[in-house]
């Protein structure tokens, strides 16, 4: 199975909108050119291990600007991730040139451009066709005692809850290493990741229970839950 970026460490995740107007051509030259980009973005940054695409497939609430297109590449350390945002807030003639694009590309709008670090996991490896992802905080002024509640009821006990009931195949947990771009007010400190080979049926209305957390479980505040599908082959 090809090595998917989110078991790797470090996860660079780029998402953008492209403009609603574009006609299909221009919208089949943009997949055809942004899927070379993955490959072009890997070759030239050192440490950049794999990547791969998806389509949004549903919002939940709250609602927000959250990408349509989401690209995902994988890292093999902090050395990359530390490497590469050096060079991100450098002087530009230092970063690598890309080709232009097609029209879409040129006049996409870009909204995430994020690094997040694997923390934990749970599950099993998967090709994954359907991910969910969770941007979260903890209760505010949370001190440390209290993060550190909130990280072992997540990694322990929720996470696998989340899969057995809703039929996800692994469960991740990602805190943000570095943000570039987000909208306000905003990246979340972490993200919860649930991927599936294909979309896992929706359980009944209240045929799910769910472990009680401590106060900054159950104080947190969630941004976004967001899901997509996997778009490259």
């Amino acid at each position: 199975m090809t090595l998917s970026p989110w078991s790797c460490s470090f996860v660079y995740a780029v998402g953008i909108n492209t403009p609603p107007d574009e006609p299909p051509h221009e919208m089949a030259a943009f997949h055809e050119f942004y899927d070379a980009h993955l490959g072009d973005v890997v070759a030239r940054n050192p440490g950049f291990v794999c990547a791969e695409r998806y389509e949004l497939a549903q919002v939940d609430p709250p609602p927000g600007p959250w990408p349509r297109w989401l690209a995902v590449y994988g890292l093999d350390g902090e050395e990359a991730a530390r490497r590469f945002a050096e060079q991100v807030t450098g002087p530009p003639e230092e970063r690598p040139v890309y080709p232009p694009g097609p029209s879409p590309w040129r006049r996409m709008e870009p909204v995430w451009r994020l690094i997040w670090q694997r923390t934990a996991w749970t599950g099993r490896d998967v090709s994954a066709g359907r991910v969910a992802l969770i941007g979260i905080d903890p209760a505010a002024e949370s001190g440390e005692r209290e993060i550190a509640d909130f990280d072992d009821f997540y990694t322990r006990v929720h996470l696998p809850e989340i899969i057995a009931a809703f039929g996800y195949d692994r469960g991740s947990r990602f805190e943000r290493w570095r943000e570039f771009r987000h909208p306000e007010p905003g990246c979340p400190a972490y993200l919860a990741l649930y991927e599936a080979e294909a979309a896992p049926p929706v359980p009944a209305p209240g045929t799910v229970s769910l472990t009680p957390g401590p106060p900054a479980w159950e104080g947190r505040t969630v941004s976004w839950r967001v899901k997509y599908d996997r778009i490259t082959k």
